[in-house]
């Protein structure tokens, strides 16, 4: 009687150990199958990646604290030499910041809030001068609003700097994708 209850309780766990590395190679296979390819790889045609054409793009300067941390991450994760010294492109960027009230306490004050940022961004070619690439990144964070004053600030600003490292994140990943699909 135990020997069968012990066999019952151990098949699934032995079945799921010697079919997880064949799931596994299967979903590999289905990537490959799919067209799926790393947005950084290296044409086999050009020799070029999009990282390098990432590293093609001048940035141009936004307005405002939120607008320099956004500026500065994005050459972080394009340019991380500096600004180009001949660029091809120029990005161009507008930040919207919103704030949303999400939990009101029966005094009529909030304790929780919603921070979005959302970005309109455009790649214009300097040969061209025309918008090659348009899209817009959004992100959104809530923080606790508390009694303290200065515990408010360090809060909205670190959701803030969240949201802008999000926003860079995306902004770079359409933008290489942008170029994978030029290559």
């Amino acid at each position: 009687m135990y020997k069968s209850a012990f066999k019952a309780l151990m098949m699934p766990i032995i079945l799921k150990k010697l079919c997880m590395p064949v799931v596994l190679i299967l979903g590999l296979i289905s990537l490959t199958a799919c067209g799926f390819q790393p947005v950084y790889k290296k044409s086999a045609e050009t020799g070029y990646s999009s990282h390098q054409a990432l590293q093609t793009i001048r940035i141009s300067p936004l307005p405002d604290r939120p607008g320099q941390i956004l500026h500065n991450l994005l050459r972080d994760r394009m340019n991380p030499l500096g600004q180009p010294r001949k660029p091809l492109y120029v990005l161009k960027a507008t930040i919207t910041e919103t704030e949303k009230d999400l939990a009101v306490r029966l005094d009529n004050t909030t304790s929780r809030t919603n921070l979005t940022i959302m970005v309109k961004y455009s790649l214009i070619s300097l040969s061209s001068n025309n918008a090659v690439f348009s899209s817009i990144a959004r992100s959104t964070n809530s923080f606790d609003k508390l009694d303290d004053p200065y515990a408010n600030l360090v809060a909205e600003d670190t959701a803030r700097n969240r949201v802008l490292r999000q926003v860079a994140d995306d902004m770079a990943l359409q933008l290489g994708a942008y170029f994978n699909k030029l290559q």
